[in-house]
């Protein structure tokens, strides 16, 4: 009895198959379009999580791969086909990769902000009640940076005299002036997950710790944030369906 096999699995694998290499080499070259599966797919693994979680099924991908394409009895005629448990997972992940979550899917929302001329007793009064460590702060023009609980605490020990400190007249934009420069990126409302790993990885190549990415209707820092991303709301990322960026 000849042992090949014609079948269905070995034509979806085969799809699957080309799609994540094609879409491997749009993730990391820009101008390369013939990339071996193997080299593009070590270079993914540093950039992208869900490639690097996924690197060893997908690198077996490829071992499968070659033994099928080369070692044909004859045009569509193989010596094995994948089991169908196969073709579900490379297909899953093949989705996964052309369809990845939403970066608003693990951004914290609503966002509280202020405006410069807000209060700090009303900020205060905010964070004992909800707990938050930062608030964007915008005025008239836009965004004006990032007021944090460490920065509040830094403007009361500047401004601390005799162990008392009077809150009247104090506003954000006192406090802010005496933060730290944030380093704070603007990503679009269609932004996903691999345009987070792109922005931390960026931020980290220049060795900058990045502090939030707030997301607004087109990434402008004129508009009002409708999500924002810190290294704290990543941990709410299924490691099993999507990915992180890789240096938090």
């Amino acid at each position: 009895m000849e042992p090949v096999i014609h079948g269905e699995n070995v034509h979806r694998f085969e799809a699957a198959y080309n799609r994540i290499h094609n879409k491997l080499i749009d993730l990391v070259f820009s101008s390369r379009r013939h990339v071996p599966y193997g080299e593009v797919l070590h270079q993914a693994k540093k950039l992208h999580n869900v490639v690097k979680y996924n690197y060893d099924i997908l690198r077996q991908f490829g071992h499968l791969r070659n033994a099928l394409v080369h070692r044909k009895i004859k045009n569509d005629f193989y010596i094995a086909e994948p089991h169908k448990e196969i073709v579900e997972e490379i297909e899953t992940i093949c989705e996964l990769l052309y369809k990845p979550p939403m970066a608003l899917s693990v951004a914290s929302q609503p966002v509280t902000t202020y405006l410069t001329i807000t209060p700090l007793k009303e900020i205060l009064n905010k964070i004992k009640e909800k707990g938050f460590s930062q608030f964007p702060i915008y005025d008239d023009s836009g965004f004006q940076g990032l007021l944090t609980e460490g920065g509040i605490a830094n403007w009361i020990a500047c401004n601390l005299i005799n162990n008392t400190i009077s809150f009247e007249k104090v506003s954000a934009l006192d406090v802010l002036k005496n933060e730290k420069k944030h380093n704070v990126r603007f990503l679009h409302r269609e932004s996903t997950i691999y345009d987070l790993e792109g922005t931390f990885e960026a931020s980290f190549d220049e060795n900058l710790k990045l502090e939030a990415i707030i997301i607004t209707e087109t990434g402008s820092i004129k508009q009002k944030p409708i999500g924002i991303v810190t290294s704290w709301d990543l941990v709410k990322i299924d490691h099993t369906t999507i990915s992180i960026a890789s240096h938090v």
